[in-house]
């Protein structure tokens, strides 16, 4: 959870501004609305009153509202601030190189994640997201070594499972896939990448009714999830 520290100069407010201020606070942590996110960030940022380490989790905040929003543009911009003003932050550095993975500047989304990393080596998030990177650019091995790394730190994670059956299943490794995807689908049932991926792997392994099923089902979550799985390197086989 992100803290925040009253400023010194909040004394001397109103109580009309200090109130604002607060809701305006809330409001930038709030991530069940991104458009009051957006809002509550700017305005902490246009009030020009907080201090350097709180404005890069505010730019931080305000790129997270931005990316789920699918703005990458304006989300990057935003974690290229937190980062100027916050070098080590492992949010916005992490969170940057998911934007950058989600636009295929794969180079840059690895150096964000090594970053990371060398800032604190056991960030699973960010040895997922290498993970997943670095499976995407056919690195399958050391992929492997960050997702099993990951997975073993919260074996209980769907995500995680996920990024390392998909390895798995480029690997040529159906039955392993299957295994992670299935724990991950006990977490999280209504995965479409899981169901997709793990009928892929039940198609590689001649079950063909099983792969239907899953793969019917991931295409009611995600009508999209085919044509995902094909720009991963992954397509249907039949």
């Amino acid at each position: 959870m992100r803290s925040w520290t009253m400023l010194a100069m909040v004394c001397c407010l109103s109580s009309v501004a200090m109130a604002q201020s607060s809701e305006q606070q809330q409001a930038c942590e709030d991530h069940s609305d991104m458009d009051l996110v957006i809002r509550g960030c700017t305005a902490l940022i246009d009030a020009g009153h907080e201090s350097r380490e709180h404005l890069a989790v505010v730019y931080n905040n305000r790129g997270y509202a931005w990316s789920r929003k699918g703005d990458a543009t304006r989300a990057i911009a935003d974690y290229d601030q937190a980062i100027r003003l916050d070098p080590q932050s492992i949010l916005a550095l992490n969170n940057r190189g998911d934007a950058y993975s989600g636009q295929g500047h794969y180079d840059k989304a690895i150096a964000d994640f090594d970053r990371v990393l060398w800032i604190d080596p056991d960030y699973g998030p960010a040895l997922n997201n290498r993970c997943w990177v670095r499976a995407l650019r056919g690195a399958l091995q050391d992929a492997l070594a960050d997702c099993t790394e990951a997975v073993q730190q919260r074996p209980d994670s769907p995500a995680r499972l996920d990024s390392r059956g998909f390895v798995y299943l480029r690997l040529g490794r159906p039955k392993d896939a299957i295994a992670d995807y299935d724990r991950g689908l006990e977490i999280r049932p209504n995965s479409a990448t899981s169901l997709y991926g793990r009928g892929l792997a039940w198609l590689k392994l001649g079950e063909k009714a099983k792969a239907e099923a899953d793969i019917e089902a991931a295409k009611r979550i995600d009508p999209g999830i085919a044509a995902k799985f094909q720009s991963w390197g992954v397509a249907d086989s039949r």
